[in-house]
C-alpha cells in the first residue's frame, strides 16, 4: 500500500512536524475540548450537560482525540479539519466509560468519585447515552458528503464497541471464557476505540476505503495493546480506580489471570472460585492474595513479555509499511500506550 504523505518536505521534516502534532497539536486539543463543551449545554439550565461536564472534567489523555488530529496530518490532511471528528470520537470513548463504569461497579474514575457514584445510576446511564448521541452531533459542520461518510463509521464503529462492550462483560469466571473469546472481546471493545478515530482521520485526508481499512485494522492491534497493558496495571494500583485489583472485585477473565492459569493450572478451582464471588463478598486480603500470586507465580512478567512483543510485531504490519507518516504515528501511540508499564517493570524484573 503506498499512501502519499506530503511531497514538499522530506522525510526527515515530516517526522519532525509530525512529532510536533502528537505532541502538542498547536492548541488543536483545546479546540477540540471546547466544542465537546459546546455540545455538551448549559450546565447553569441542565441537569445531563452538568453531568456531561463533570465527567469530561475528570480530565484523561485525550488519547483518542491526538490520534485523529495526527493520522490526519500524516496522511496528507489538515489536522484542523479533523477537530470535529476527533471531539466525536472522544466524546463516544467518554460514553462508554460511563457505563462501563455503572457495570463494573467501579466508584473511581481518574481518582474522582464516578458519575454513578455522584448521581446514582439512572441518571449516570442517562447521561452515558446523552454522550453516545453528542458525537453525531458533533459531525454536523462537515460537508454533507464527507458527513454522510463520517456519520456512517462513526454509527458502525460504535456497534463494534458495544457488541465488544457486551463480550467482555460475559468473559466472567460464572460464564467461562479463554483465549480466544478474550481476544474477540478487547478487540470489539477497545480495539474499536482506537481503528476509528484513524478511520474517520483517512476518510478526511481523502485515503481510499480499503487502504483506510487496513489502516484501522492496524490501530485497533495497539487498541488490543492497550488492554494487555490496562490489565497489567490493575495488578498495581495504577488505574486510579481506588485500589489494585478492580478487575478481581468484578470477577474478570483478564489476561493475567488467563497467563496464570496457563502457568498454574492446578490453581484453576481456588482462582475461578474467588473471581466468582459477587463483588461485595470478596474481601481486600483474598484480592491482595490472589494478585500477590500473579505477580510472584510469573504470570505478571510473561504478560509482559508477551506485551513487548506484540508492540514490535503490530509496527511490522504491511499496512503500515507503504506509509512512513502514519507508521510514525502509530510508533509514538505505542510508545504511549507502554509508557505506564515502567511500574509493573520495576516490581517483576526486579
Amino acid at each position: 500500500m503506498n499512501i502519499a504523505i506530503p511531497t514538499a518536505k522530506t522525510a526527515r521534516e515530516h517526522r519532525r512536524t509530525l512529532a510536533s502534532v502528537f505532541l502538542d497539536q498547536g492548541g488543536l486539543l483545546e479546540r477540540v475540548a471546547a466544542r465537546m463543551s459546546e455540545l455538551a449545554g448549559n450546565r447553569a439550565t441542565d441537569t445531563g450537560a452538568q453531568m456531561v461536564h463533570e465527567h469530561l472534567e475528570t480530565g484523561g489523555k485525550r488519547l483518542r482525540a491526538s490520534l485523529a488530529l495526527s493520522a490526519c496530518h500524516a496522511l496528507g490532511g489538515r489536522a484542523e479539519h479533523a477537530v470535529d471528528w476527533a471531539a466525536a470520537v472522544e466524546l463516544l470513548h467518554n460514553a462508554s466509560l460511563v457505563h462501563d463504569d455503572i457495570q463494573d461497579g467501579d466508584r473511581m474514575r481518574r481518582g474522582k468519585a464516578a458519575l454513578w457514584a455522584r448521581y446514582g445510576s439512572a441518571q449516570a446511564i442517562s447521561a452515558g447515552d446523552l454522550l453516545l448521541m453528542l458525537p453525531f452531533r458533533a459531525l454536523g459542520r462537515y460537508p454533507a458528503t464527507q458527513q454522510a461518510a463520517l456519520v456512517q463509521i462513526l454509527a458502525e464503529y460504535a456497534e463494534r464497541t458495544v457488541r465488544g462492550q457486551i463480550r467482555e462483560h460475559a468473559l466472567t469466571a460464572s460464564l467461562g471464557g479463554d483465549w480466544g473469546t478474550y481476544f474477540g472481546a478487547v478487540s470489539g471493545k477497545t480495539g474499536t476505540l482506537f481503528a476509528l478515530p484513524v478511520r474517520g482521520a483517512a476518510e478526511l485526508a481523502g485515503v481510499s476505503t480499503d487502504d483506510a481499512s487496513d489502516l484501522a485494522q492496524a490501530f485497533s492491534s495497539i487498541g488490543v495493546l492497550y488492554q494487555l497493558q490496562d490489565d497489567l496495571l490493575d495488578l498495581f494500583d495504577a488505574k486510579e480506580r481506588g485500589s489494585k485489583g478492580s478487575d478481581i472485585y468484578a470477577g474478570r477473565l483478564t489476561a493475567v489471570v488467563l497467563t496464570h492459569l496457563d502457568l498454574h493450572p492446578t490453581d484453576s478451582d481456588e482462582v475461578l472460585a474467588i473471581l466468582g464471588k459477587a463483588r461485595d463478598q470478596t474481601t481486600a486480603r483474598e484480592v491482595a492474595q490472589i494478585t500477590d500470586r500473579f505477580v510472584e507465580g510469573g504470570a505478571a512478567r510473561q504478560l509482559l513479555d508477551r506485551t513487548e512483543r506484540l508492540a514490535s510485531d503490530l509496527l511490522a504490519a504491511d499496512s503500515l509499511r507503504g506509509a512512513p507518516g502514519i507508521r510514525a504515528v502509530a510508533q509514538e501511540l505505542v510508545h504511549r500506550v507502554l509508557a505506564p508499564l515502567d511500574i509493573v517493570k520495576g516490581a517483576v524484573r526486579e
